[in-house]
C-alpha cells in the first residue's frame, strides 16, 4: 500500500491543472473556494461535466461521483427529461420578475406529495438557509414568542440562531464569533433523542419552534416524541426537509417516519438542480405572508420581496423532477435504498476484514440514500455502538464519539485514496446517493474503499480491532 507521501504525489500527477486553478483561485477567494465543504488538501479537483453518476475535471480524470450537487440530484446528473425542461425555457425567459403559470402548477406538484404542504400553503425563496430564517420567524410571529430549540450538530443554513449549534463540542461555542449574545439568549441547544431535555425547555413556555434537521441520527420515538410535545406545549414543529425532502422517501423524511409537522422546509431536489428554498404547511402559519386591510399590513403581516423567488429556470426543473418522481417512484426509492444498503455494507465488511475499526452508516440508517464513513482510533465497545447507529443521547454522548474519531490526517488520506481511485465525495467522507450508478460503478467504489482502508492501516491512522 502506498504511503501518504506516494498518495500525495499521485495526487499532484493526476491533477497538474486542477493545482493551477486553485493557485488563481487563492488570489479570488478565501482560501481559493467558495463552500466549505468543497476546501481540500493540498487542493480541490475543479469539474467541468457532470452526466448520469459521473463527473470528470480539468485534467480529464472520470469520477464516480457521490456529490450529486450537495444533494441536489436523485436521477444523477443531466437526466435528459430535466435538461429538456430548462432547453425549452431559456429561450421563452429566464427570469420575468411577474407571476407565472408555471410556479402555480410548481406548488400543486408539492401539495400532491409533500405531507406538510397538502392541506396547507407554500411560500417561494431563493435557498434552504433563506426558507429556515423565514420559517423561524413565522413561528415567532404565530406563537408570540422568542426561544428556538436546535438539535446538536445539525446544519440548517447560515442564519445566525442556528449556526450556533452546528460545531461542537462544546455546543455554542465553536465558530460563533459575530454572532451577538442577544441572539444566542434566544436559542437552546439540546443533544439527539433526549425527550426529557426538549420537554423541560418547552415547559417554560417561551419556546416558539423546534426545528429538526431530518437527515441525522434520531430515532423514530425521538421524531414522534418531538411532534407529541410541540403540540402539547403548543410550539411549531419544523422539520427541515432541503436535504431528506424526495430523498428519504417521495414525501420525505415526514413520509418516511409518518410525521406531518407544522412547517417544513425545502430545497436541492425541488429545483430540479437550480437554486431554490420552500416554507410549507399550516395555512395560519403562513398566512402571516397574506395581504389584507391596512393594518394588517402595515403591523403584522411579513413584508418579504425575493428577487429569485420561483425563478422560472428553477421552477421548470422542479416541475419536470416531480412528474418523475410521481410516475416512477415505485421503482426510485428501492434503487436508492438497495445503492445504499450494499455500499456500506462493503465498507463494513472490508473494514472487519481487515480488522480496522471503521464504520459507515447509513441516512435512514435501515435504508440509506446517503451515507457517511466515520474512522476511529481504537474500537469502539459494543454498549457505545449506538453513538453511530442510532445517535447521541446527551451532550456527554458528543464528547465520548468525539475521543474515538481518529485525527484529521486519517481524513486527508482517505480523501487523497478515494479521490486517487476516482470516487469523490464530500470532503472523501459523506456520500449521496442517486439511481443512476452501473454495477461497474459500484464494484470501482467499493475497490476504492479497500485502497482507502488499507492505505490507513498501513499508514497507521486508525484503530485495529482487539
Amino acid at each position: 500500500m502506498p504511503t501518504i507521501d506516494e498518495l500525495e504525489k499521485e495526487y499532484l500527477r493526476k491533477h497538474p491543472k486542477s493545482k493551477e486553478l486553485y493557485e488563481r483561485a487563492l488570489k479570488c477567494y478565501p482560501s481559493g473556494v467558495t463552500h466549505d465543504a468543497r476546501f481540500a488538501k493540498p487542493f480541490p479537483i475543479y469539474a467541468v461535466k457532470a452526466l448520469g453518476a459521473k463527473k470528470w475535471d480539468v485534467d480529464g480524470n472520470e469520477y464516480v461521483d457521490y456529490v450529486m450537487g450537495h444533494g441536489s440530484f436523485i436521477l444523477g446528473y443531466g437526466d435528459e427529461r430535466v435538461v429538456e425542461a430548462f432547453q425549452e425555457q431559456i429561450p421563452k425567459a429566464v427570469h420575468m420578475g411577474t407571476s407565472t403559470e408555471l410556479e402555480v402548477e410548481w406548488a400543486e406538484l408539492i401539495k400532491k406529495i409533500v405531507p406538510a404542504a397538502r392541506d396547507g400553503l407554500i411560500r417561494a425563496t431563493s435557498c434552504g438557509s433563506e426558507a429556515i430564517a423565514m420559517a423561524i420567524r413565522l413561528s415567532r410571529i404565530y406563537t408570540r414568542r422568542n426561544k428556538i430549540i436546535v438539535q446538536a450538530g445539525v446544519y440548517h443554513g447560515k442564519g445566525d440562531a442556528t449556526l450556533l449549534a452546528y460545531h461542537g463540542p462544546p455546543f455554542g461555542k465553536c465558530n460563533t464569533l459575530g454572532i451577538p449574545q442577544g441572539v444566542k439568549n434566544d436559542v437552546i441547544i439540546v443533544p439527539f433523542n433526549d425527550l426529557e431535555a426538549v420537554e423541560k425547555a418547552l415547559a417554560t413556555g417561551d419556546v416558539a419552534c423546534v426545528l429538526l434537521h431530518c437527515n441525522n441520527l434520531y430515532t423514530e420515538e425521538y421524531i414522534k416524541g418531538l411532534r407529541k410535545l410541540t403540540k402539547q406545549y403548543g410550539a411549531v414543529f419544523i422539520m427541515d426537509e432541503v436535504v431528506s425532502g424526495f430523498r428519504y422517501a417521495a414525501g420525505g423524511a415526514q413520509e418516511y417516519y409518518g410525521v406531518i409537522p407544522d412547517l417544513a422546509v425545502l430545497g436541492k431536489v425541488i429545483g430540479g438542480g437550480a437554486p431554490i428554498g420552500v416554507i410549507c404547511g399550516k395555512r395560519e402559519i403562513l398566512d402571516y405572508y397574506s395581504f389584507k386591510d391596512d393594518y394588517w399590513n402595515r403591523f403584522i403581516r411579513i413584508a418579504a420581496g425575493g428577487t429569485w423567488n420561483a425563478q422560472p429556470i428553477c421552477i421548470v426543473g422542479g416541475i419536470a423532477v416531480m412528474k418523475i418522481i410521481l410516475k416512477e417512484r415505485g421503482t426510485i426509492y428501492p434503487r436508492l435504498y438497495e445503492i445504499g444498503r450494499r455500499l456500506t455494507k462493503s465498507f463494513n465488511e472490508e473494514a472487519e476484514d481487515l480488522g480496522v475499526t471503521a464504520i459507515a452508516v447509513g441516512l435512514p440508517y435501515e435504508n440509506p440514500s446517503l451515507f457517511t464513513l466515520n474512522f476511529l482510533n481504537r474500537p469502539a465497545p459494543s454498549e457505545k455502538m449506538y453513538l453511530w447507529q442510532t445517535g447521541p443521547t446527551s451532550f456527554e454522548d458528543y464528547w465520548i464519539k468525539a475521543e474515538f474519531k481518529a485525527g484529521s490526517q486519517a481524513e486527508y488520506v482517505n480523501y487523497l485514496a478515494l479521490t486517487n481511485s476516482g470516487v469523490h465525495s464530500m470532503r472523501g467522507i459523506s456520500f449521496i446517493t442517486c439511481t443512476k450508478y452501473t454495477e461497474e460503478d459500484l464494484q470501482k467504489t467499493e475497490e476504492a474503499f479497500r485502497t482507502t482502508l488499507k492505505a490507513l492501516k498501513e499508514n497507521n491512522l486508525i484503530g485495529t480491532a482487539e
